[in-house]
């Protein structure tokens, strides 16, 4: 579990730090950080998987490497000519009941994108939440020092500059190691999702042997076929969930055109079966989510960019308390964002339900940097703030506001 997190440099995040409960919500208008935050996330989980920074870059993130890093005042032009920038992560990490703090540097030279670990440290806590023992990662002069158990006194050694964290390399587990594999095997189960319902979810596929349905969402089809066949409860809990969800929908199966070799979604709705390739965006997105809350190979952090896009209002406090089973009766840590107040006030009444596993954050930026602040007094509170009310107000949400101001959420 990821207990509290800080991001220094990355982005908008110029520096933010925040402590996070089972179920976290990010809340604020667009333009505001939330994704840059969840993101941050997410690369610090590849900086401690992946083989290499460079690939630990590739894959979903928005932008080149190069502009994760802070903008200077003067943006771009101002940051291609500065020789190197350097981002910063810090974590405190529960897992298998202990605790550890882990903090990473990387820097990049602007000149060539050649980008390299600057700074790592790990540690154990006490429960306390102090430095227990000596650090089994640190920096020492121009070197890192990785202790193994047994031999503190004796550590290896590696030069500042690595392409690669030590959290990362395979090489260092087991008993001597056992801190790092710990950490490193905590992130290995992290997943954010940017679902494309439009594009990505509707590509076609041959089966495969996933155990998820991708971060964009395109292993749904191959991960649902192979939940199918391999976990047919499993399959029939999705079913059982998307009705639920969708009424009109009667039926959901995965078909093999055996002369593609390609899979098909079909999604059954008054007695016409209707492919993935058609069927609405918001269908596709609620079925994506059914599929993480009953995928029986899944473990750790789950992140949501906007669960509530392209989803019938009706159908979002449904959304809200599936999200709240995932992370209450399943233990999964799950952090979202939102820029819905139709979304956020479903999350209002899950978190009345359970104040010490929910929290809300309003995510704002000034002078083009991030803060997170956590809603203190969060049931009825969330819309008290009259700049975020204002910020998230539009033509189109009117009506919501209008309608919340009747029902008492919202203070005129």
């Amino acid at each position: 579990m990821l207990c509290e997190f800080s991001a220094k440099g990355f982005k908008s995040l110029a520096d933010v730090t925040v402590r996070l409960p089972q179920f976290s919500v990010l809340f604020g208008p667009n333009a505001t950080g939330k994704s840059n935050l969840l993101e941050a996330v997410q690369i610090l989980a590849r900086f401690g998987t992946e083989r290499t920074l460079a690939d630990a870059f590739a894959g979903s993130l928005r932008g080149y490497p190069l502009e994760a890093f802070a903008f200077p005042p003067g943006g771009m032009p101002e940051l291609v000519q500065s020789k190197c920038r350097e981002l910063e992560l810090k974590a405190v990490l529960e897992s298998s009941g202990k605790s550890y703090h882990y903090r990473v540097a990387v820097g990049i030279q602007t000149s060539s994108g050649v980008l390299s670990v600057r700074d790592e440290h790990l540690v154990g806590l006490t429960k306390r939440g102090k430095p227990k023992g000596r650090p089994q990662i640190e920096r020492v002069d121009g070197n890192l020092h990785i202790r193994r158990k047994g031999r503190p006194a004796h550590p290896r050694q590696e030069s500042i500059g690595l392409n690669h964290t030590l959290l990362s390399d395979a090489r260092l587990g087991g008993q001597e190691y056992a801190a790092i594999e710990a950490c490193r095997n905590e992130m290995e189960g992290w997943r954010i999702y940017y679902l494309d319902p439009r594009v990505s979810m509707r590509r076609p596929s041959p089966p495969a042997d996933v155990h998820d349905i991708g971060s964009l969402g395109e292993n749904l089809a191959p991960f649902l076929y192979r939940l199918q066949s391999e976990q047919p409860r499993h399959f029939a809990a999705v079913r059982r969930t998307l009705r639920s969800l969708i009424p009109t929908i009667e039926s959901l199966s995965v078909d093999l055109d055996e002369r593609r070799g390609t899979l098909d979604i079909l999604v059954r709705q008054d007695g016409i079966n209707y492919s993935s390739r058609i069927v609405s965006e918001g269908t596709l997105r609620v079925l994506a989510l059914c599929a993480i809350a009953v995928n029986p190979w899944a473990r750790g952090l789950v992140g949501f960019e906007e669960p509530e896009n392209g989803v019938h209002p009706r159908r979002l406090e449904l959304i809200a308390q599936l999200l709240t089973s995932l992370a209450v009766d399943q233990g999964r840590q799950v952090i979202v964002t939102s820029h819905s107040p139709l979304f956020c006030n479903a999350m209002l009444k899950q978190a009345e339900a359970w104040p010490d596993k929910i929290g809300l954050f309003h995510v704002r930026r000034r002078e083009g940097k991030t803060e997170v602040q956590e809603f203190e007094q969060r049931i009825g509170s969330l819309f008290k703030d009259p700049e975020l009310a204002a910020a998230l107000r539009n033509s189109a949400e009117d009506g919501v506001f209008e309608a919340l101001v009747v029902r008492g959420v919202l203070d005129e």
